[in-house]
């Protein structure tokens, strides 16, 4: 038995324990109760989207309200809250229109208004979405199948009235293989985390739908393989986590060096610094030379010289000169 300090016992709460299948669960938390959500049904059988409100004491107060659209398989829920209710989202794939989709969700667990289309293709696959609000918008993103290459990143801001705002953003696409999609609100924004050839990226999405900067590496080089990355954002920077196997072996790694963006109100490094540029065909290392200097990416995380892929960098020396270094090869 586990106990507090105070002594009182600790033990597991059944928000839903039955002879169904509940899995995929959420959470948010709107002031007054827990919201959670999940995915509910039979064993190779139709699942709906569920909710119920949990008290801070640890009260269940519902039993699963049904708050989808009705398809035979919803899953993957999720749920966000932006201080007047909540939203949640949800996706089905095995009939059409497949796709991503929501509704929101009031104080009392209950679903208000029509279900809002947030995606829909021709194509059937697992769509992972993840939700979060921030500066007025909620973003919600999603893996996508796209045809020629493979698995892709998307996103959509929708409104606090439910409005979608923008068209779809292209937040990973390309060659690669991007895929489980995680998002965090912070610094007035989002960071969206997603793998991406067995690596963890991110990318900074601003409240409005804009991409802040471009994709950017959050784990190391290296060739093991990471997937199932989430995160979350203090006071000044995020932490982002995943999944990686290595040595016959699966751990928890994560990377806490994802720092907010520069005050642009802060002048004092532009005034008191020298840039220069330098073109690198081979060893970022050896080109610096033995001088004192810390590199980092252009998210601005501090990484070691070698080993580095081409892409752009910057060094700075002695906290006086910046150096952009271009490596092509």
């Amino acid at each position: 038995m586990r106990v507090t300090p105070q002594l009182d016992t600790i033990s597991s709460i059944p928000i839903k324990a039955d002879a169904g299948v509940e899995r995929e669960p959420d959470i948010t938390f709107d002031g007054a109760n827990y919201i959670v959500v999940w995915s509910e049904g039979e064993f190779g059988g139709a699942h709906s989207v569920r909710a119920a409100r949990v008290t801070p004491q640890g009260t269940v107060i519902d039993s699963g309200i049904p708050f989808g659209a009705g398809a035979y398989v919803e899953q993957r829920p999720g749920i966000a809250y932006d201080g007047v209710h909540c939203m949640a989202i949800w996706y089905h794939y095995q009939c059409t229109p497949y796709g991503v989709f929501g509704r929101f969700i009031n104080s009392q667990a209950q679903p208000e208004g029509a279900t809002m289309t947030i995606r829909t293709t021709t194509n059937s696959h697992y769509f992972e979405p993840d939700i979060a609000f921030s500066a007025g918008n909620y973003l919600i993103v999603w893996n996508e199948c796209t045809i020629g290459s493979g698995d892709d990143v998307f996103g959509q801001i929708v409104d606090s009235n439910g409005q979608l705002i923008g068209g779809v953003i292209p937040i990973a696409v390309g060659a690669a293989y991007e895929s489980n999609p995680r998002i965090c609100s912070a610094d007035n924004g989002f960071l969206v985390v997603f793998s991406q050839s067995s690596n963890i990226y991110g990318q900074w999405v601003s409240a409005n739908g804009q991409l802040v900067g471009v994709n950017f590496e959050i784990s190391d080089p290296g060739t093991c393989d990471r997937a199932y990355p989430d995160a979350a954002a203090g006071t000044n920077n995020c932490l982002t986590v995943w999944q990686q196997f290595s040595n016959n072996s699966y751990d928890i790694y994560g990377n806490v060096d994802i720092s907010f963006g520069v005050n642009e109100a802060d002048k004092s490094f532009v005034q008191k610094k020298t840039f220069k540029s330098l073109i690198v065909a081979g060893s970022v290392k050896e080109v610096l030379g033995h001088e004192r200097y810390t590199l980092y990416d252009t998210s601005g995380r501090k990484i070691e010289a070698e080993p580095r892929a081409p892409g752009v960098y910057f060094a700075e020396m002695d906290n006086q000169t910046v150096t952009k270094i271009v490596k092509i090869r």
